[in-house]
């Protein structure tokens, strides 16, 4: 499983949208979807998502 994928699956499952998280990270709903695509994040992004999403980042360099 690729990176965009994982947090694809974690958004679904706390029952959130991709739409959601962008605005949280203030970027556009397109730029987080292409960043989710191409699994490009800056260490800062995957940061921010941890913490948006409250996900442990050491579970989720398990699962990539």
């Amino acid at each position: 499983m690729n990176l965009g994928d994982y947090i694809k699956q974690e958004i679904e499952k706390q029952g959130r949208t991709q739409k959601w998280v962008a605005e949280q990270m203030n970027v556009d709903r397109k730029t987080f979807n292409r960043k989710l695509k191409t699994d490009y994040f800056t260490a800062q992004e995957l940061l921010q998502v941890s913490k948006i999403l409250n996900l442990d980042l050491n579970k989720l360099k398990e699962s990539v």
